[in-house]
């Protein structure tokens, strides 16, 4: 290879797009030129050959086209101008800035400005409304650190990205909130963001983690609101983002050179251990998202776990965020086939009570998706494949920890695990079971379990659950009205409970506790009302 030095200058826009976006001299080496690889990103060595856009364009413009989607999803709206409200948190920086309550500066300037108190009062409800209830959500991002960034540094320090997601809090804060005032924002936050989404990544490369973290929220919020289209829309964008920015090789054990890795949005190197932390539960987080949607919506995963094409999961589980810092993984350490190896049985299920809420989310996604797929191509000659996954399905319930009601800041995520374990038993056996659900059917057996998780559980604390719970609920509600069924027409033929007859006034029991659970987040979820409603007393079963 020639030296730089002695080389020919190239023809101009020969340059690999690197050295152009970074205004340095290319020697036009390929498949990596000098330049990158000696900065050890020849990874990201990329030459725009005639008209045809680079791979990492092509990737950028399919999540700008996204939210341009998205945009026009909401462009017969009306637009609503809403006071700025951040150039207020700078002049209360100095006072807060030693406080360990970031929105200490709420009060200071309440009271240094009295004419902003109104406006200041419905920021804090909003924001506070929303940190209650951020995990039900999907925020992976370390709470208290990003408020203390958002709130006590200057304002002139925020980037676009950070500013969308603020909106995106105080537009979910407002969804929750129980005054009017604050509730009346709420379109105006969601306006504000989703103007701004389509040029946010661009302009700034750490803040793609924020941009996604928006994605996630606004996904769930979509959701939650019963519009499902939109929220597709934007988990698509948000796995757009995982993937380009390599989220799923977090730590991973193979250097790949395959295709897809110029096809990456690279992301400067975490600032410490918790912002790697913040990274791999953000992946998780995207992960879990896609799994159960694309169950609900009818698709496949947009994660596709694939060796071949460079997709491949690598990132290791995700823990509590705190434990990053208190027991951070060793330098050396790296993980492989994280899912793959999960699925075969390969990583024993004894440490499953000791890891993260997240952790056991993504492997009960995991099994819960995979028992719909095997499920919808059900054949006899599938029953290997099919028994081993409704072992693996047991033996991972059976690890689970028991709920602790007195748990209250982790109760509703564990609620969840131990239903969509569950849910993963009904999809599997619902070929099986069909419409004839007796108290042998293992769809039955899931269920009562489901319902058997919420008796300990005080109502109101369900006031807010992770949109996905309305899908769980209301299969298990399906079920319960198939029993129902069966037991009047076991009953009208004579059987008796020796033959499997299910006690209607059991199920009657279990599905006004099952209601009564929904009924508690249902009228701020268009999503869960839309959900109850089939199982009401008097309606058929779907």
């Amino acid at each position: 290879m020639q030296s730089s030095s002695t080389q020919p200058p190239l023809e101009r826009g020969r340059a690999c797009a690197r050295c152009r976006r970074r205004k340095m001299r290319c020697d036009g080496q390929r498949p990596a030129c000098g330049q990158c690889e000696r900065a050890d990103r020849a990874e990201d060595c990329e030459y725009q050959d005639g008209n045809s856009p680079t791979q990492n364009q092509l990737l950028e413009d399919q999540v700008a086209d996204l939210e341009r989607r998205i945009a026009h999803i909401n462009a017969g709206r009306d637009p609503i101008v809403l006071h700025d409200p951040y150039h207020t948190w700078n002049a209360a920086q100095r006072s807060a800035q030693n406080d360990h309550d970031p929105m200490r500066a709420l009060s200071v300037l309440s009271a240094q400005y009295p004419q902003l108190a109104p406006v200041l009062r419905l920021i804090d409800d909003s924001v506070r409304q929303f940190t209650q209830h951020a995990t039900e959500f999907g925020f992976f991002l370390h709470i208290h650190r990003f408020l203390d960034k958002v709130f006590l540094q200057s304002n002139s320090t925020h980037s676009n990205s950070l500013r969308i997601l603020l909106n995106v809090i105080y537009l979910i804060g407002a969804k929750l909130s129980g005054n009017p005032q604050v509730k009346a924002q709420e379109r105006a936050y969601l306006d504000r963001a989703l103007q701004h989404l389509p040029t946010a990544l661009p302009e700034d490369p750490r803040g793609a983690i924020y941009v996604m973290q928006a994605e996630v929220l606004l996904a769930n919020y979509f959701f939650d609101s019963d519009r499902k289209l939109e929220g597709v829309y934007h988990t698509n964008a948000a796995v757009s983002i995982a993937v380009a920015s390599r989220l799923h090789t977090i730590r991973s054990a193979r250097r790949s050179r395959s295709t897809t890795d110029a096809a990456t949005y690279r992301l400067p190197p975490p600032v410490d251990l918790l912002e790697e932390g913040e990274r791999i539960n953000g992946f998780w987080t995207v992960f879990v998202l896609d799994r159960c949607w694309a169950v609900a919506t009818g698709s496949a995963p947009a994660f596709t776990d694939s060796e071949s094409a460079g997709t491949q999961i690598d990132t290791p589980w995700p823990m509590e965020l705190a434990t990053y810092q208190s027991h951070p993984f060793p330098n050396e350490f790296r993980s492989m086939r994280t899912v793959q190896s999960f699925i075969s049985g390969a990583e024993s299920d004894a440490n499953v009570a000791h890891q993260s809420i997240l952790a056991m989310h993504a492997k009960a996604a995991i099994l819960y998706e995979g028992a719909t797929r095997l499920a919808s191509r059900y054949n006899p000659s599938s029953q290997a494949t099919f028994l081993s996954l409704d072992n693996r399905i047991e033996s991972f319930k059976r690890a689970l920890p028991r709920i602790d009601p007195t748990r209250v800041d982790i109760l509703r995520p564990a609620l969840l695990v131990h239903t969509l374990s569950h849910c993963a038993s009904i999809q599997l056996h619902a070929p099986l079971v069909q419409d004839r659900v007796t108290t042998n059917s293992r769809t039955y057996q899931a269920a009562h379990a489901a319902v058997r998780s919420l008796r300990e559980i005080d109502g109101g604390v369900l006031f807010c659950v992770n949109p996905f719970a309305g899908i769980l609920w209301s299969s298990i509600g399906r079920v319960i009205l198939q029993g129902l069924s069966t037991a009047r027409q076991m009953r009208a033929a004579g059987a008796t409970v020796s033959q499997g007859l299910p006690d209607e006034g059991t199920l009657q029991a279990e599905l006004a506790r099952l209601t009564a659970a929904m009924g508690q987040s249902a009228p701020f979820s268009p999503f869960m009302s839309s959900q109850i409603r089939p199982l009401r007393p008097g309606r058929p079963a779907a």
